[in-house]
């Protein structure tokens, strides 16, 4: 468990990430088109990042689906086939 000073200092590290990198942004030595087309682009980079895996996390999930669905026709198939198998003749059990 983090205690009060190591929550503080957490706090002020991500205070001053968040400080420099604005400050980074105003002094940087591009024009504020520049800077405003990079990060529209970063940003469009990281949707089309994330979509990308949103698609191969919905083929894994239809392929485990499927997989499952076969499994359960085989086993459906092997409980029908149970039931409809004939009883043999069982030992009778004496009741007492």
């Amino acid at each position: 468990m983090l205690k009060e000073a190591d929550t503080r200092a957490l706090a002020y590290l991500a205070a001053g990430i968040g400080i420099g990198a604005a400050v980074g942004v105003f002094f940087a030595p591009q024009s504020g088109d520049e800077i405003r087309r990079r990060i529209a682009n970063k940003c469009f980079d990281t949707i089309d990042s994330a979509n990308d895996k949103v698609w191969q996390s919905r083929l894994q999930v239809r392929d485990v689906v499927n997989k499952g669905q076969q499994e359960i026709i085989k086993v459906v198939a092997a409980g029908r086939a149970a039931v409809a198998k004939p009883k043999t003749a069982e030992t009778p059990v004496a009741i007492l």
